[in-house]
């Protein structure tokens, strides 16, 4: 019976030795998984796109008003200056606290006063192509462009819209 228990003895001791000496082909551990799900952006009209008041002569012209609201006239365009509103749109946006945004603007759209037109070009934001949010979740976005006028454009009231789209990134 010594016996047995001594061989017994020696095949345990003898896979334990292996076990440590030859550890196994493979390794299991565990991790965690999370995710956070943030405030979707939001945009809030503060102000319209406005070029004011405007004169059209007899050669074709454009007013360019930029993201800090000011206007300058090329060619046969006259800024008038009575009674003027003008400004750059302005848009609040909201979201996740220090988030970066991209702003994407349209290439041209046109305005429009009783079945005549005109062309809105080069947009642009004070942001660029893309921004940061604030640590409180805030980015004001102002943006430009230029108007082409036509010669002896029709007088009126010329209205349209345009979109602005901003998305996380």
């Amino acid at each position: 019976m010594k016996k047995i228990v001594f061989v017994f003895a020696a095949f345990v001791a003898f896979f334990e030795s292996y076990a440590t000496i030859h550890p196994t082909a493979s390794a299991q551990v565990s991790g965690d998984a999370s995710a956070v799900i943030v405030t979707p952006l939001e945009i809030n009209k503060v102000a319209d796109l406005k070029f004011g008041n405007i004169s059209a002569g007899p050669v074709a012209g454009a007013v360019v008003l930029t993201t800090d609201d000011v206007r300058s006239s090329i060619g046969g365009v006259t800024l008038i200056a009575t009674g003027n509103e003008s400004n750059a749109a302005s848009f609040d946006v909201n979201g996740a606290p220090e988030a970066t945004f991209t702003i994407v603007l349209p290439l041209s759209i046109f305005i429009y006063s009783n079945g005549d037109k005109m062309e809105v070009i080069d947009f642009v934001s004070n942001r660029g192509e893309s921004s940061v949010l604030s640590n409180e979740g805030i980015a004001n976005v102002k943006v430009g462009a230029t108007l082409i006028v036509g010669a002896n454009q029709t007088p009126g009231l010329y209205e349209g819209k345009f979109d602005m789209t901003v998305a996380y990134n």
